[in-house]
């Protein structure tokens, strides 16, 4: 019996309230009678069965047994063992004689599945890997067209599974392996840090620290077991509960994977050639705007400032580079430094392929993004913008909605004048910038509009043809700095206010001029009289100041706050739930008891954060809505001396940005039903396959029937017919090896690939071993045949070329009376 497999890491789950739904098998409708408790085998294993520092259980398997459970009700009676071999032998002692319900992690095989009954789906992948260090993962790189040899660090001996099917996978990339042979995992580490082997071999749900993969090969899916004597209904709705987590949320199981078995590190390392170019470059020369404020500027001290000056600060203490400065003062400009090789970067663009494709410029990865929002005059009516006109950066790859000729400007200050000054209705910035702007005095008659548009991104650009190793540099040090630290930056440039001038409020009120410099006679006097009560009041000028600063937030669509520590109290902005209309300012009294214990103890948490006049990111477990949310928050406390007054800051739902990001995962290659790939995945690893192939080496296609399947659909129903399609698709997966494409491309059709195969003898057995098993399944009452058409692959061939052999074999297989199969002959 294979060893379970061992694995990574815990995350907190939400807290979610209890689903009162449970799978009938009779009509598909979700009705909870009473709670099942299910004993489950539960072998500590790093990542799949596991526990945190806190003791709580977590892992792969837990969380998806958690999912299961919203679906059929059950509560678990977790059976908790070591993940030693003796130990998971015991385990399946118990599973097999029925004193444990359930047991995770199995592989498929004959011996296997006489002892256990086996759930109809998988509900996880496992992969054969090569692994390297971090540091070593740009230079190990592999060229299929090229003989290679790399020292591999493996455990088992030359005849174990994982290393034949590396030796598979060395023999189809012209790699030669030089096996490093070791113990045990940590010695296979050892010798890849130490050098002694380029990568390890092992499989992609045994996390081992500090190693990547590099290339993945032989998947085998990976099931739930039961006793053979289990009640049928314990397997039935485990399969129902398994394909609606696959049906609603296809990449369900590749979250859970990255979050237990991808590594995340912060750890900054360079390869040895990003190491050289380090040591051999000299001062690099950096485009920078010097009016596009809050993101880069000069002041009229002839100092540069800006949340891309401070990121060319953070990368040069990182790294060592040196920078010079050369200032523009368009963005037009700033481009023709970059046409004229002036430059070797510029401090901050667009993320936008096609403006970095134009203006020859290579993007790093984005250091900052915020919401664009809309700039109006407040005389102006927001019904409609189609016969206003807009003001607009220029080179700007952002157009928003405008009908009308815009008017364009060179930098973002020109925009916002525009708008102010009454050249133009209305502009678009981003959320920083509006912070910025929105100090200033001068812009006070601006109104601030939150918008649904994407958002602002920013980038470093390199200016083509640049060295590969500074882009790689550059996106090093992005992707592993803390995001404590982005925000601090982000806070500097953005928080800050601006100084209130005499001259500013005369512009704003030349009326009233002379009764302000009477005021502010009266205030020195104050002042000199008063003094401590004076200083009473400015702190309370202070908190009306940021009052005002929270109320231009509100526009911005975002959660932000302000904490008084003088009285205990917190004004919230809260965006609509809808995204319509403006957000809500909410003004809430710590010092009112609450009833309700979760409110309770989210306020201690909130407040001991804001308490703690710790300026930065924190992120903390908070309770609204009905549910529990983990959110970070960003935090700048204002002091009067050594004293806080107050904490301002704003937070996110990190649940939210986490779906975002799950939106950007890549598609599955699942057939919805069966579970066996679909169409165009087959298509490609056929292509794939057939482009290796070389003299003497051989594949084959088969394409098979399900025959007379119109009949079982018309007499039994579609969900018989399904159950065919289900049936014939385990069955496959069964009889062909792991590394075999196997497919679904529609209707009752199914199509495999077999890889390395000697010669037509040994298909035609295939074929005749895969028809004899077929005819011993079961499909509404009755026994089920297939037609089947097969074909030798061989270097040249075409994916076309074969399916249209395969295909005429296989209707010559029916035309002479089904239940049979067609070989295709080859010249």
């Amino acid at each position: 019996m294979k060893k379970a497999l061992c694995l990574l890491s815990a995350l907190l789950l939400a807290v979610l309230a209890p689903l009162s739904v449970l799978a009938s098998a009779e009509n598909g409708d979700y009705i909870i009678d009473e709670e099942r408790v299910i004993r489950v085998a539960y072998p500590i294993q790093r990542g799949l069965t596991d526990m945190d520092e806190d003791g709580n259980l977590c892992g792969y398997t837990y969380e998806y047994l958690q999912e299961i459970a919203q679906y059929t009700g059950w509560s678990y009676e977790f059976v908790q063992t070591d993940g030693s071999t003796d130990s998971l032998m015991d385990l399946m002692e118990q599973v097999q004689s029925g004193e444990i319900d359930l047991m995770g992690a199995m592989s498929y095989t004959e011996a296997a599945a006489e002892m256990f009954n086996y759930s109809s789906y998988s509900y996880a992948t496992s992969e054969t890997v090569l692994q390297t260090s971090y540091s070593k993962m740009q230079e190990v790189v592999f060229n299929s067209q090229l003989p290679q040899t790399f020292k591999i660090a493996v455990t088992g001996n030359e005849n174990s599974r994982n290393v034949k099917e590396l030796q598979d996978y060395c023999s189809l990339n012209q790699i030669t392996p030089e096996f490093v042979h070791c113990d045990n995992d940590a010695e296979m580490v050892k010798a890849v840090q130490e050098d002694r082997a380029d990568m390890l071999l092992s499989t992609s749900f045994n996390y081992l620290e500090d190693m990547w993969t590099i290339a993945k090969f032989s998947p085998k899916p990976v099931y739930f077991v039961a006793s053979k004597n289990a009640k049928a209904d314990i397997m039935e709705d485990l399969n129902t509960a398994i394909m609606h987590i696959e049906q609603s949320d296809a990449n369900f199981a590749t979250r859970l994977y990255n979050k237990y078995f991808l590594p995340q590190t912060k750890d900054l390392v360079f390869s040895e050639a990003e190491r050289q170019y380090l040591q051999e470059t000299g001062v690099l020369k950096v485009g920078v705007l010097s009016g596009q404020p809050p993101f880069q500027q000069v002041g009229v001290d002839g100092e540069a400032s800006g949340v891309a000056i401070d990121m060319l600060d953070y990368i040069k203490t990182h790294t060592g580079l040196e920078f010079e400065l050369v200032y523009a003062d368009s963005q037009n400009a700033l481009y023709d430094l970059v046409k004229e090789k002036k430059v070797d970067l510029v401090a901050g663009m667009p993320y936008d392929y096609d403006l970095a494709q134009a203006k020859h410029l290579s993007m790093t990865q984005p250091y900052v993004s915020s919401q664009y929002i809309l700039v109006m005059n407040d005389k102006s009516s927001n019904d409609s913008l189609k016969d206003k006109r807009p003001a607009l950066l220029a080179n700007s790859p952002f157009r928003g909605d405008a009908d009308t000729e815009a008017a364009i400007y060179e930098t973002t200050r020109e925009c916002v004048h525009a708008v102010a000054s009454g050249e133009a209705d209305y502009t678009y910035i981003d959320t920083y910038s509006a912070q910025y702007y929105m100090n200033q005095p001068e812009y006070r008659n601006l109104r601030l509009i939150s918008q649904n548009y994407g958002t602002y991104t920013v980038c470093f650009g390199v200016v083509k043809p640049g060295r590969q190793e500074l882009l790689s540099i550059f996106n090093r040090v992005i992707s592993t700095a803390p995001e404590e630290d982005i925000q601090n930056i982000i806070n500097k440039n953005t928080l800050q206010k601006t100084p209130f001038s005499l001259g500013d409020l005369i512009r704003q009120n030349p009326v009233g001029s002379i009764a302000l410099v009477g005021g502010v006679l009266l205030v020195i006097i104050l002042i000199l009289l008063y003094f401590l009560r004076q200083r009473a009041h400015m702190s309370k000028q202070a908190a009306l100041e940021l009052k005002k600063h929270l109320q231009v937030y509100a526009l911005v669509n975002e959660y932000f706050f302000e904490y008084d520590f003088a009285t205990d109290t917190s004004m919230v902005s809260v965006p609509p739930k809808d995204t319509q209309g403006p957000s809500q300012l909410v003004c809430i009294d710590h010092k009112k008891p609450l009833e309700d214990e979760m409110l309770r103890i989210s306020r201690e948490r909130f407040l001991a954060a804001v308490r703690s006049v710790q300026n930065g990111i924190q992120e903390i477990e908070l309770y609204w809505d009905g549910d529990m949310h983990w959110v970070r928050v960003a935090l700048e406390t204002v002091l009067d001396g050594d004293r806080p007054i107050y904490t301002l800051g704003k937070f996110n739902i990190i649940d939210d940005e986490k779906k975002e990001k799950e939106e950007l995962l890549e598609k599955s290659q699942l057939d919805s039903l069966t579970h066996i790939l679909n169409a165009e995945t087959c298509r490609s690893r056929i292509v794939e396959d057939l482009q290796l192939l070389q003299d003497g080496e051989h594949g084959a296609m088969i394409l098979i029937d399900i025959d007379r399947f119109k009949e079982i659909n018309d007499t039994y129903g579609h969900m018989k017919g399904d159950e065919a399609l289900q049936s014939m698709a385990v069955l496959l997966r069964s009889t062909f090896r792991a590394d075999d494409v196997v497919g679904r491309p529609g209707g009752d059709e199914f199509i495999v690939y077999m890889k390395n195969v000697t010669d037509t003898e040994a298909l035609r057995a295939k074929c005749r071993t895969l028809c004899d098993r077929v005819q011993q399944l079961t499909v509404a009452g009755g026994g089920l045949t297939i037609s089947a058409g097969g074909i030798l692959a061989r270097k040249g061939d075409s994916y076309n070329d074969l399916y249209v052999e395969a295909d005429q074999a296989l209707y010559r297989a029916k035309n002479a009376g089904r239940n049979r199969f067609q070989i295709a002959p080859r010249d």
